[in-house]
């Protein structure tokens, strides 16, 4: 939650008088109007939104929302970052190989997985808090309930997210087939 909170006070800091007033006015149906003229800061315009539910760390769909409006490519692009992994800025990745590894590691995992997912979200550290959200969100796709397990996963752990680990974790569960196929599909790429 911190570093989510702390995306949206970057977005805020690069937030001019003229975007604060857009954004504001494009809030006008979601915050009463006495509460909008209080509002003097994009701090106090998201902390209003988290408390009304329509922006949160595994919500961000009205902050993206608010931030094309405003045609404000560079914040979405910090947006995007930190969806991706885990904070505004790329500064705790791997590097692109083990980034182009690990995503044909999610996409194996989530095409191959299955009923198991729970157990194995547990075993790399999702809370069941985490799994509750996530099968809200994605009631219906748990494909998209996979690949949401995963990310959370990423992002927890920065740099040191490796494919090898999402290997290690699968033996645990005794998901070798699943394991094995990562490591056939990975091994593929380096030839």
């Amino acid at each position: 939650m911190g570093e989510f909170l702390g995306l949206l006070y970057q977005i805020s800091g690069s937030l001019d008088s003229e975007n604060l007033k857009n954004l504001k006015f494009l809030c006008g149906d979601d915050i009463r109007k006495k509460e909008l003229e209080n509002i003097s800061s994009g701090t106090d315009l998201f902390k209003n939104l988290m408390e009304k539910g329509k922006i949160s760390i595994d919500n961000t769909d009205f902050l993206r929302l608010l931030l094309t409006k405003i045609k404000r490519e560079d914040l979405l692009e910090k947006l995007d970052n930190f969806e991706k992994y885990g904070s505004g800025e790329q500064v705790d990745l791997p590097d692109a190989e083990e980034i182009e590894r690990l995503e044909t590691a999610f996409e194996v995992i989530c095409d191959n997985l299955g009923k198991q997912w729970k157990m194995f979200a547990r075993k790399i550290g999702v809370s069941d808090a985490r799994l509750d959200q996530i099968q809200d969100r994605h009631p219906c796709d748990m494909r998209e309930q996979i690949r949401q397990v995963l990310k959370t996963w990423q992002k927890v752990q920065g740099n040191d997210a490796n494919a090898a680990e999402l290997i290690r974790k699968l033996r645990d569960c005794r998901l070798n087939l699943v394991a094995d196929t990562v490591d056939e599909q990975l091994r593929t790429m380096q030839n």
